[in-house]
Protein backbone atom coordinates (compact mmCIF):
# COMPACT_ATOMS: atom_id res chain seq x y z
CA UNK A 1 0.00 0.00 0.00
CA UNK A 2 1.18 3.49 -0.66
CA UNK A 3 1.32 6.10 2.07
CA UNK A 4 -1.68 7.82 0.56
CA UNK A 5 -3.96 4.75 0.64
CA UNK A 6 -2.94 3.68 4.18
CA UNK A 7 -4.97 6.39 5.98
CA UNK A 8 -7.85 5.60 3.65
CA UNK A 9 -7.62 1.92 4.69
CA UNK A 10 -7.64 2.88 8.36
CA UNK A 11 -10.62 5.19 7.80
CA UNK A 12 -12.49 2.40 6.03
CA UNK A 13 -11.82 0.01 8.92
CA UNK A 14 -13.09 2.59 11.42
CA UNK A 15 -16.17 3.31 9.30
CA UNK A 16 -16.89 -0.41 8.92
CA UNK A 17 -16.59 -0.80 12.70
CA UNK A 18 -19.04 2.04 13.30
CA UNK A 19 -21.52 0.49 10.88
CA UNK A 20 -21.04 -2.94 12.47
CA UNK A 21 -21.60 -1.54 15.97
CA UNK A 22 -24.75 0.31 14.88
CA UNK A 23 -26.11 -2.81 13.18
CA UNK A 24 -25.30 -4.92 16.24
CA UNK A 25 -27.11 -2.51 18.56
CA UNK A 26 -30.15 -2.43 16.28
CA UNK A 27 -30.18 -6.22 15.91
CA UNK A 28 -29.80 -6.67 19.66
CA UNK A 29 -32.66 -4.26 20.40
CA UNK A 30 -34.87 -5.97 17.80
CA UNK A 31 -34.15 -9.42 19.23
CA UNK A 32 -34.64 -8.33 22.83
CA UNK A 33 -37.95 -6.68 21.90
CA UNK A 34 -39.09 -9.86 20.16
CA UNK A 35 -38.08 -12.03 23.13
CA UNK A 36 -39.84 -9.70 25.57
CA UNK A 37 -42.99 -9.68 23.43
CA UNK A 38 -42.91 -13.47 23.27
CA UNK A 39 -42.42 -13.64 27.05
CA UNK A 40 -45.41 -11.36 27.70
CA UNK A 41 -47.57 -13.30 25.26
CA UNK A 42 -46.71 -16.63 26.88
CA UNK A 43 -47.21 -15.19 30.35
CA UNK A 44 -50.67 -13.95 29.38
CA UNK A 45 -51.50 -17.42 28.03
CA UNK A 46 -50.41 -19.23 31.19
CA UNK A 47 -53.26 -20.67 33.19
CA UNK A 48 -51.41 -22.32 36.06
CA UNK A 49 -48.25 -22.19 38.11
CA UNK A 50 -46.98 -25.21 36.14
CA UNK A 51 -47.53 -23.28 32.87
CA UNK A 52 -45.64 -20.29 34.31
CA UNK A 53 -42.75 -22.51 35.40
CA UNK A 54 -42.55 -24.16 31.97
CA UNK A 55 -42.74 -20.77 30.25
CA UNK A 56 -39.94 -19.35 32.41
CA UNK A 57 -37.73 -22.37 31.68
CA UNK A 58 -38.34 -22.06 27.92
CA UNK A 59 -37.76 -18.30 27.89
CA UNK A 60 -34.63 -18.69 30.01
CA UNK A 61 -33.29 -21.25 27.55
CA UNK A 62 -34.09 -18.93 24.62
CA UNK A 63 -32.20 -16.13 26.37
CA UNK A 64 -29.18 -18.36 27.04
CA UNK A 65 -29.15 -19.52 23.41
CA UNK A 66 -29.38 -15.92 22.20
CA UNK A 67 -26.47 -14.80 24.41
CA UNK A 68 -24.37 -17.77 23.25
CA UNK A 69 -24.99 -17.00 19.55
CA UNK A 70 -24.37 -13.31 20.16
CA UNK A 71 -21.04 -14.00 21.89
CA UNK A 72 -19.96 -16.38 19.13
CA UNK A 73 -20.80 -13.77 16.47
CA UNK A 74 -18.89 -11.06 18.34
CA UNK A 75 -15.92 -13.39 18.83
CA UNK A 76 -15.79 -14.14 15.08
CA UNK A 77 -16.01 -10.41 14.37
CA UNK A 78 -13.14 -9.77 16.79
CA UNK A 79 -11.04 -12.35 14.99
CA UNK A 80 -11.76 -10.66 11.63
CA UNK A 81 -10.88 -7.26 13.08
CA UNK A 82 -7.57 -8.54 14.44
CA UNK A 83 -6.79 -10.04 11.04
CA UNK A 84 -7.77 -6.83 9.22
CA UNK A 85 -5.74 -4.66 11.58
CA UNK A 86 -2.77 -7.00 11.29
CA UNK A 87 -2.98 -6.84 7.48
CA UNK A 88 -3.26 -3.06 7.61
CA UNK A 89 -0.05 -2.80 9.66
CA UNK A 90 1.80 -5.53 7.75
CA UNK A 91 1.23 -3.67 4.47
CA UNK A 92 2.63 -0.47 5.95
CA UNK A 93 5.89 0.65 4.33
CA UNK A 94 8.82 0.81 6.72
CA UNK A 95 10.14 4.28 7.46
Amino acid sequence: MSERSEPFGAQMVILEEMVFAANEMLDRARTETHLFSEFISKMAGSHSVKDLKTMCEECGQHQIDFVRRDCERLFRHGERMIETTSNLFSNRPES
